[in-house]
């Protein structure tokens, strides 16, 4: 029986700013957006699905998918031990069973969610697009894969990438620093796009998101700047 449904969590706001140099792009000045970063998770007390995850109860997941922290149909959480820092990710999927792909950005906390069949199997930091050309929100279908992609605009590599739409934007491999921006592309650390590249098909649901930081006041930091 659970004893309480919520626990009040500290958020720690880490502003970005200054000149940054894109992870797709090779011009300088660009301008990394101001955000708090910081994964937010709504946590539990009920009994972990196995070593290494945790479950959500009803009205915690209800709660965070009102804030866009998740996606409807959240089942399991990673944990994650402290804060992460940029390069640093998550990727466990023993014991989940077969299910349907999704991916979820939220570019407010700069974190990425892969889920399988609602549980999560992989969870790290991401770099996105500068202000001046920002990263879209909204619900996409992986296009087109290239594991070895390298753009010809900004003369610059792009491994593992998935692209989500027919302007060039794309997930994929990318150097990881609280100092970078892109030009609109969702950055991931290299190993980490990996997984996610030899997981995802084309088809499969990228949805990237902003959340809403002042619709629930629980919440866990996991981001280091």
């Amino acid at each position: 029986m659970r004893t309480s449904l919520i626990v009040a969590f500290l958020i720690v706001p880490a502003a970005i700013a200054g000149a940054f140099v894109g992870n797709d792009v090779s011009t300088p000045g660009l301008i990394a957006p101001s955000v708090t970063v910081g994964k937010e998770r709504i946590p539990s007390s009920a009994p972990s699905l196995q070593l290494g995850r945790e479950t959500l109860s009803p009205a915690e997941l209800n709660m965070a998918v009102r804030a866009g922290l998740l996606p409807l149909g959240t089942k399991s959480l990673l944990k994650t031990e402290g804060a992460m820092r940029h390069g640093e990710f998550k990727w466990n999927e023993d014991g989940v069973p077969a299910g349907e792909l999704k991916v979820w950005v939220d570019l407010r906390t700069q974190m990425i969610s892969v889920f399988r069949g609602g549980h999560e199997i992989g969870t790290a930091v991401v770099v996105y697009g500068a202000e001046s050309m920002e990263s879209p929100t909204g619900r996409f279908p992986i296009l087109t894969k290239s594991r070895d992609y390298h753009s010809r605009a900004y003369d610059a590599p792009m491994p593992y990438s998935m692209f989500i739409n027919n302007t060039g934007v794309a997930l994929h491999g990318s150097p990881m620093s609280s100092r970078r921006a892109t030009h609109g592309c969702v950055g991931l650390p290299v190993e980490f796009a990996r997984l996610l590249f030899s997981a995802a098909k084309i088809g499969d649901v990228v949805q990237i998101v902003r959340s809403d930081a002042t619709s629930t006041p629980a919440s866990r930091p996991t981001v280091k700047s």
